[in-house]
């Protein structure tokens, strides 16, 4: 007589696996019925029902109607609610601060932005509060219901004070201790992440690298920054400041104090650097990188000139990304970098200065990337919290990008 083997005892782990496979599969494949999930999850009926009647208790899913287009009885369909929990993705930059609101679906419920308010500091973090309240309030919920909030910001936070440091385009904010004001003001921790590297979360989630395991994003705008993904992994070196290529030394005197200051790299190809060297080479007065481009398009000679210098020092600093990591696909973003016609220059000097061709591309998020990349790192940080197990090191893959943007 053979004895039966005897089931598993159920654990906390065991529960906690069964809800999260139960919850990635409502987040990947809704709507669903309960025994679609029994079959993709390969849990018992009796399990599968207990997991969905705990969701709907926490608001965690809702029925949206029935099948169709089958013999017999139908079944109830489901999918993640919206009041399941919410998260605020924030983009503080030189010049725009935007804020977004999802739900645990991923699903972008509101987008709103406006000029980034150039007294900085102690400023700006009032109007991230003010803005993301009135974002808040205006969609029917409050700040206190947010479960996950990211920002992302140039420059790179210090862990003992929590200040924002290495950021010359937004003033003072290396004197604050950002972390502790803004979570004060919002009501809930604020994770804090450089916005290059989520610009480049951005892309790969809803943007042009998606399934992409080595990406460079390389930004040009204000200033100049990397963002480093590999083998599916955001690289941040040992103080959070990987890619921080605006101190190459490359395009003039890396020791003259603009330089120390702002980066050698940076001070010759970010926005004021560009106008800088095309005034001084005897261009008549502009307001804007933009009208750099624009008279190089219609055969301003100092212009052409100025732009491919930036084209060719950007080159220059693509070429030695690829010498030291190797990717499979350049991102080029920022205001700049995004250029079509700009890009073209530089992935044309990359075939001379590199011995392995690499993919360029150029950003199509624009200048959403940055608050997109902070949406994405909220929603993980929230499905661990909710679904997280300790004994797996791998987080929940996201949700695919099928759902559109909401703006006010």
């Amino acid at each position: 007589m053979t004895l039966p083997v005897p089931l598993p005892p159920v654990t906390s782990v065991t529960r906690q696996l069964s809800r999260r496979s139960v919850f990635e599969a409502l987040l990947h494949r809704s709507p669903i019925s309960r025994a679609d999930l029994a079959k993709v999850t390969g849990l018992s009926k009796q399990t599968m029902s207990e997991v969905i009647d705990a969701f709907g208790q926490q608001g965690l899913v809702r029925q949206v109607g029935r099948t169709s287009g089958n013999v017999g009885r139908t079944a109830l369909l489901y999918e993640l609610s919206p009041e399941g929990g919410h998260v605020l993705g924030i983009d503080l930059g030189a010049r725009r601060l935007t804020v977004a609101l999802a739900d645990i679906a991923g699903r972008v419920l509101a987008e709103t932005d406006e000029p980034t308010d150039n007294r900085g500091g102690a400023w700006a973090l009032d109007q991230i509060a003010r803005l993301s309240d009135r974002l808040t309030r205006d969609n029917h919920t409050h700040l206190s219901r947010i479960r996950s909030i990211v920002l992302a910001t140039p420059g790179v936070v210090n862990p003992r004070s929590g200040a924002i440091e290495m950021s010359p385009n937004i003033t003072g904010l290396g004197h604050l201790n950002v972390v502790a004001l803004l979570g004060e003001k919002l009501g809930s921790p604020v994770v804090i992440e450089n916005d290059i590297n989520l610009a480049l979360l951005g892309e790969i989630w809803h943007g042009c690298a998606q399934n992409v395991a080595n990406v460079a994003f390389l930004a040009l705008g204000s200033g100049v920054g990397l963002g480093l993904y590999a083998n599916g992994q955001l690289v941040r070196g040992e103080n959070g400041a990987a890619g921080e290529i605006a101190y190459l030394p490359l395009g003039g005197d890396p020791l003259q104090a603009e330089s120390r200051l702002q980066g050698c790299l940076e001070y010759q190809v970010g926005a004021t650097g560009v106008l800088r060297r095309y005034r001084e080479a005897g261009g008549s007065e502009v307001d804007s990188v933009i009208q750099v481009f624009e008279r190089a398009q219609v055969g301003d000679p100092i212009a052409a000139q100025v732009i491919g210098e930036t084209a060719r020092l950007t080159g220059l600093a693509a070429a030695a990304v690829i010498a030291m990591v190797d990717p499979q696909l350049i991102v080029l973003g920022g205001s700049v970098g995004a250029r079509p016609d700009f890009a073209d220059q530089v992935a044309r000097l990359l075939l001379q200065l590199s011995p392995r061709q690499v993919e360029i591309r150029t950003s199509t998020l624009g200048r959403r990337a940055g608050v997109v990349g902070a949406l994405s790192v909220a929603l993980s940080r929230l499905h661990d919290a909710f679904f997280g197990v300790s004994e797996l090191a791998a987080s929940l893959p996201l949700p695919p990008p099928a759902h559109g943007s909401a703006r006010q």
